[in-house]
């Protein structure tokens, strides 16, 4: 493996959080962002009503978590 992380369980991880568009959600393991943009995809194209708040101290993840937020 070249040191990357792959995420297993995405979709039954982020579907047992049972996402609502008008949610408010944390991912307090950002990361690459493989949950928060998927749970990012459930709260709808415009993401006007829901909201969610990702952590990391990693400045790699902070970067990849700016692209996302755009």
């Amino acid at each position: 493996m070249n040191g990357q992380h792959k995420t297993v369980l995405l979709s039954e991880a982020v579907n047992a959080l049972g996402i609502k568009v008008d949610g408010s959600y944390v991912d307090a393991t950002f990361g690459r962002g493989g949950h928060t943009e998927k749970i990012l995809m459930q709260l709808g194209d415009d993401h006007k009503l829901g909201r969610i708040l990702v952590i990391d101290r990693d400045p790699m993840a902070i970067a990849t978590a700016h692209t996302l937020a755009k």
